[in-house]
């Protein structure tokens, strides 16, 4: 399987004392669903925003498909981010003025074909819901409308930083169901940082992040069903 996205020596630092990636290099496998997991501090975060290219690393590559991303001009990866990449983070960010559906379709990229709405919006399950504004969702609504939107341009690659992390047990497995299903579905590689065990027991990979290095890269070759998942 080729790599979809690698990293060479990643460093960060901040203010130029505090170092958060202290030299991290991994590979991301194509059509993969990958848990990047670590406590608070442990530098999981930075190295995602790094790998999605919303920060830039002290030192150290980040290459997609062949294309050194940290070489790229701010235009061209403003470009990468609008066509390639999808994120979906802890807070949903929709926007309170749009209803669902044209939250969901300003993801669309003018330079690529999208995924079906109707489909997308099904598999989702919120199709019952687009002409409703966000005040009007519950939370689990509001984060697969994010997820949608994400979605909709046909990323090959889907960023996700605690996806879960303000929702309930039931929408936190739907999430976890449905980042699976759209992995399966249509060829996107999920990578999710989390905290959280059960979730990564869901993965293909698990990749263990602890005081800025790489601690532990394993294969998950009997990764439960996210239905399975039991929150302690």
């Amino acid at each position: 399987m080729s790599k979809i996205l690698v990293s060479q020596s990643i460093t960060k630092e901040f203010n130029k004392k505090e170092q958060i990636l202290k030299g991290i290099s991994l590979g991301i496998e194509e059509e993969t669903f990958t848990v990047i997991l670590g406590p608070s501090g442990s530098g999981k975060s930075t190295l995602l925003n790094i790998l999605s290219g919303l920060l830039k690393p002290t030192s150290g590559k980040v290459v997609y498909r062949g294309k050194e991303l940290t070489l790229f001009t701010e235009s061209q990866l403003a470009d990468w981010k609008r066509n390639e990449v999808g994120y979906v983070f802890q807070n949903y960010m929709l926007l309170n003025n749009l209803t669902a559906e044209e939250n969901i379709k300003i993801g669309i990229s003018p330079n690529s074909t999208p995924l079906p709405f109707d489909r997308l919006t099904r598999i989702l399950g919120i199709e019952s819901i687009l002409d409703k504004f966000p005040s009007e969702m519950s939370g689990g609504e509001q984060q697969r409308t994010a997820i949608a939107r994400a979605v909709i341009k046909n990323p090959s690659i889907l960023f996700c930083d605690e996806a879960t992390g303000s929702l309930d047990e039931s929408n936190s497995k739907k999430v976890v169901e449905l980042l699976h299903s759209l992995k399966n579905i249509f060829g996107i590689s999920v990578l999710f940082i989390t905290h959280n065990l059960q979730i990564a027991e869901t993965a293909d990979r698990i990749i263990t992040i602890k005081d800025g290095l790489l601690f532990e890269d394993i294969i998950n070759h009997n990764p439960i069903s996210a239905s399975n998942m039991i929150w302690g």
